[in-house]
C-alpha cells in the first residue's frame, strides 16, 4: 500500500517537473508576439513599446502607446491568449511585478 502511494507521488512529480520544463522551452519570445500581432518590427513612426513580463513558464505582453497600456496577451505554450480588454489603463495585477 505504502508503494503505491510513493510510485503515485513519484509520477505526479516527474509530470509536474516535466509540464515546468516544457512551459519554460515553449515561453514565448518578443519575436513571436510582433510576428502574432502581424509586425515584423516596432513601426518607428508612432511611439510604441512592447512591455514583457516574464515569469519564467509564461509571459505576458502589453503594447504602450502613448504612455496608454493596449490589450494585454499571456504566452503560454507557445500561443497567445488574450486576458484584457484594451483597457488603457495598467493591468492591476501586473502592478505588483515592477
Amino acid at each position: 500500500m505504502i508503494t503505491k502511494k510513493i510510485k503515485k507521488r513519484h509520477l505526479t512529480s516527474a509530470l509536474l517537473v516535466l509540464i515546468f520544463i516544457l512551459s519554460m522551452a515553449t515561453n514565448p519570445t518578443k519575436q513571436a508576439y510582433l510576428q502574432f500581432i502581424g509586425w515584423e518590427e516596432i513601426p518607428e513612426s508612432i511611439h510604441i513599446q512592447i512591455e514583457r513580463v516574464n515569469f519564467f513558464m509564461f509571459s505576458t505582453y502589453t503594447p504602450i502607446v502613448a504612455h496608454e497600456s493596449g490589450i494585454t496577451h499571456l504566452g503560454i505554450f507557445g500561443h497567445f491568449y488574450q486576458i484584457s480588454d484594451g483597457q488603457f489603463d495598467y493591468p492591476w495585477w501586473l502592478e505588483f511585478f515592477n
